[in-house]
């Protein structure tokens, strides 16, 4: 049975937990970080991403990053990693990710990995869920290492967070794992702060105190806020982007690309060319069979949005995406972006179709 996310996880328990597996590959720091006059320095190992790209084994994901680009996935990636996080029971991965059936899934991951935003999309997501074919591979992936019943005995009251032996924060619930990361992986340690478990740098710097505005290190790489006393960072390298510091002050994750601002999106092409974070980014909807703009003469009703590009909406067999999923010969049929599509559970390795809350398949 697919557990329930816990009421003390509405609103920050959530976006806390979003965060945890945002950074699980994406923490970490860079030798020393060269620390400018405002700014902390870390002594940590290499980046994992640095050290990706000296063994010449760089993700695209990351590649494409370092040259601005977000390259969405195809459809058909995205309904198998959907199947199986709707499907899949026992996931380390925060429910807060994950949406309730599997057409909702779909849409919401679709549209995030076709944005400009999709450039700091979760590691975790696109390395475990993208490449994960079945539920154990899934399962195994997410941990990151850790050991399956890591939790059983813990959180049965609230969220809880321990170190295991070997220095992964790992967040628990009724005896399941929520989220795990990997502190060693990103130089950091792991420590209990207030029931919660987290990675970190080591004590914040008298000259960064908490409540003040994240800021880059030195290098560029990282940034870095201080949280509860604590030296915490996110390592952009490890997204293929750079630490960048607004006029205002602010400083996050983005592109190498042109300076912008506000949500103004233009076409290059088929790609569409967006802001993240005061930098361009461009999403090559042609990568993953999607356009910019409609072609000329053709009727805007004809497309649907995904993300910042634009589908066609299947013509003389087009669909109403108001119409409720279904399920018919073990099959989810539903409708995306105006396209009915149908998804075999057992195509997938999955059992039958189920649609008692919602469709998806059941393991």
């Amino acid at each position: 049975m697919k557990r329930q996310a816990p009421r003390a996880l509405s609103v920050a328990g959530a976006v806390l937990l979003s965060g945890a597996v945002a950074l699980a590959y994406g923490s970490g720091s860079e030798g020393q970080a060269q620390a400018g006059p405002n700014q902390p320095s870390a002594v940590t190992p290499a980046t994992p991403a640095a050290a990706a790209a000296d063994a010449g084994t760089l993700s695209a994901f990351t590649a494409s990053a370092q040259r601005g680009q977000v390259l969405p996935p195809s459809l058909d990636q995205v309904e198998q990693m959907c199947a199986l996080l709707t499907s899949c029971d026992k996931l380390p991965i925060p429910p807060s990710l994950i949406s309730g059936d599997f057409p909702s899934c779909v849409k919401k991951l679709t549209d995030e990995m076709a944005s400009p935003s999709g450039v700091a999309f979760s590691l975790t997501m696109r390395e475990c869920g993208l490449h994960s074919t079945t539920c154990a591979g899934l399962r195994s992936c997410a941990l990151r290492g850790a050991v399956a019943d890591a939790c059983v005995g813990r959180g049965r009251q609230n969220v809880v967070g321990f170190c295991d032996v070997d220095g992964r924060a790992l967040t628990c619930w009724h005896d399941q794992i929520l989220a795990v990361r990997d502190c060693p992986r990103g130089g950091e340690q792991c420590v209990v702060v207030d029931g919660q478990a987290t990675c970190t740098l080591g004590p914040c710097p008298p000259t960064f105190k908490e409540g003040d505005k994240p800021r880059c290190s030195g290098s560029g790489t990282h940034l870095l806020h201080c949280e509860k006393g604590k030296l915490a960072s996110l390592d952009c390298a490890a997204f293929g982007l750079k630490c960048s510091t607004a006029s205002d002050g602010s400083a996050g994750c983005a592109t190498a690309g042109p300076t912008c601002t506000g949500e103004a999106r233009r076409c290059d092409g088929s790609s569409a060319v967006g802001c993240f974070n005061g930098h361009e980014v461009r999403v090559d909807c042609g990568a993953a069979g999607l356009s910019c703009r409609a072609p000329p003469g053709s009727s805007n009703s004809s497309y649907a949005t995904v993300g910042a590009c634009i589908a066609g909406a299947g013509g003389a067999s087009a669909c109403d995406p108001s119409e409720h999923p279904r399920c018919e010969d073990n099959s989810m049929r539903y409708c995306f972006a105006g396209s009915p599509r149908s998804v075999s559970c057992k195509s997938l390795g999955l059992g039958r179709c189920d649609a008692m809350r919602g469709v998806r398949c059941v393991p």
